[in-house]
């Protein structure tokens, strides 16, 4: 090994003078007081054999934290900074073939009953991060060098993953790491969601981040995977012995046959919400179409259901008709549960208004009122005040048989929300129907003031309070015609059932229009 003088001017106040340095002076400096100081002034000085060089860059890679910082990371990366191009260039090149060997390592398995090893790849790790992101110059200028790096980063965080992403030793988190690398850092992710993995939602997070669509496909073909074998009976037998110990662990000694099945069921479901959660970031084809068949599956528990339609918020191709008819049989069917039906007229009101309007208003006339309010709710978030008449005019006419109180109060208060077109603001759009409209339109254009109107306004329903014609006749008991109203004694009130629309205006509306100035 060749050895120079280092002599103390132009060296941060570091003196060598009349010492040969060698290995074991570069070795033993990592560990004491002004060590790194004598390290940095090897490794910038060209006076010195450039394998000497190498070997002080590497030990301010793998010395300790000194305060809980790596400062010896920090050290290298500024001096390098300070170098000539060329010299960073070879001195980093020097450095290149131990940092991804020392990555590579595998730390020994833990001895029984003991903690695991020191991971002593965590430092190359974090100097190669640091050699690659470093801001105040480029560090890596060789693009053969960059790669082989890049690569070995990729490769490091593959092994163990889900142990180093939650490291909170480092001086880069994995997370960090792979943003700066980009795609090609997480097309490895989703070979690593198995069953057993407890990072799926972070995996999902970061394929959904930074993933090509071969990445994110690849990672919804995983996902779909782990969730058709959580509803297996493979996962049920599997999993029955660890919820059997965890109960005898909390003194659970008694659980019957029915509470372990429902307790598996629970987790099961559990295990599955965070399965579709992690299919909603990555979306693509086989996300979709897994959720919807679940979706459609009356068989399926209805939180399942639901986990999968909420999975699919956004996702649904508005390219593929198909998705769209699914979700509308689904949403009109009548044997959806409620909440089903919510989540699937959710979905349906993402798609364009153009592709859905005229089957939304189709609904209109189902024999379930449910189905027409959630329509109506739906078509009422695609509409502007200028669009108010046709959806005015698809109300029920007539006596409105089975025309819900629910109807009128949700409608006005959508349509009070909605964007203005043409100068037509929403009053002076409803307040016609109060008196030439059907009766479905002048209770629907009560609602809208039964929901925005202000004491100003009294005297525009007033009119009203004569119309002796019959609410609509339901028999849902959750949508009876009636409010509540004051007791003689002014102090509480009691519901009462409104039978004309005069009652409605004096019991309902105006009260509500009388509580704003």
């Amino acid at each position: 090994m060749v050895s120079a003088l280092l002599l103390a001017a132009g060296m941060g106040g570091v003196s060598l003078s009349g010492c040969r340095v060698n290995e074991s002076d570069v070795e033993r400096w990592g560990s004491t007081a002004h060590g790194p100081d004598k390290l940095v002034a090897v490794l910038s000085h060209s006076k010195y054999d450039p394998a000497l060089r190498v070997e002080a860059g590497l030990e301010l890679v793998k010395m300790k934290p000194r305060n809980g910082r790596r400062v010896g990371i920090t050290m290298l990366v500024d001096t390098l900074s300070t170098l000539a191009p060329e010299e960073r260039k070879g001195l980093v090149a020097g450095m290149t073939p131990t940092l991804v060997t020392e990555m590579k390592k595998v730390p020994p398995a833990a001895a029984p009953n003991l903690p695991p090893p020191v991971d002593t790849s965590y430092p190359y790790k974090d100097a190669v991060v640091a050699l690659l992101t470093y801001d105040r110059a480029v560090l890596v200028s060789d693009d053969a060098q960059r790669k082989v790096l890049t690569d070995g980063l990729i490769e490091w965080s593959q092994h163990d993953f889900e142990h180093r992403l939650d490291n909170s030793t480092q001086m880069f988190g994995i997370e960090q790491m792979m943003r700066a690398i980009g795609a090609p850092a997480v097309r490895g992710l989703p070979a690593l969601i198995t069953a057993d993995s407890n990072k799926i939602d972070r995996i999902a997070s970061l394929v959904s981040e930074l993933g090509d669509d071969a990445t994110k496909t690849a990672a919804a073909t995983k996902l779909v995977e782990v969730a058709q074998y959580t509803t297996s009976q493979t996962w049920v037998d599997r999993t029955r012995p660890s919820i059997e110990e965890a109960n005898k662990v909390s003194g659970q000694k008694n659980v019957s046959a029915a509470q372990l099945n429902s307790q598996i069921t629970q987790y099961q479901d559990e295990t599955l919400t965070r399965v579709f959660a992690a299919l909603k970031k990555v979306g693509t084809r086989p996300a979709v179409e897994y959720c919807l068949s679940v979706a459609s599956d009356k068989n399926q528990p209805e939180k399942r259901r639901q986990a999968s339609l909420a999975a699919l918020e956004g996702r649904i191709d508005k390219n593929v008709p198909r998705d769209v008819e699914r979700v509308l049989d689904l949403a009109t069917a009548d044997d959806t549960p409620d909440g089903v039906r919510d989540l699937a007229f959710q979905r349906v009101g993402e798609m364009p208004r153009e592709q859905v309007l005229g089957k939304l208003y189709a609904l209109f006339g189902h024999a379930k009122w449910k189905v027409r309010w959630v329509a109506a709710g739906t078509v009422l978030k695609m509409l502007t005040t200028a669009d108010l008449p046709e959806f005015m005019s698809k109300l029920p006419p007539g006596p409105a048989a089975g025309f819900a109180i629910t109807e009128p109060l949700s409608y006005g208060s959508s349509i009070d929300k909605m964007s203005v077109k043409d100068n037509k603001s929403p009053r002076q759009v409803m307040a016609p129907y109060l008196q030439s409209g059907t009766l479905a339109q002048r209770l629907t254009a009560l609602g809208y003031f039964y929901a925005a109107g202000k004491q100003s306004d009294l005297s525009t329903v007033a009119a009203l309070e004569a119309d002796k014609a019959l609410v609509p006749r339901i028999d849902d008991p959750e949508a009876k015609w009636q409010c509540d109203v004051p007791k003689a004694d002014g102090k509480e009130t009691e519901t009462k059932e409104i039978k004309t629309v005069g009652e409605f205006v004096k019991d309902c509306v105006e009260p509500a229009m009388k509580g704003r100035t």
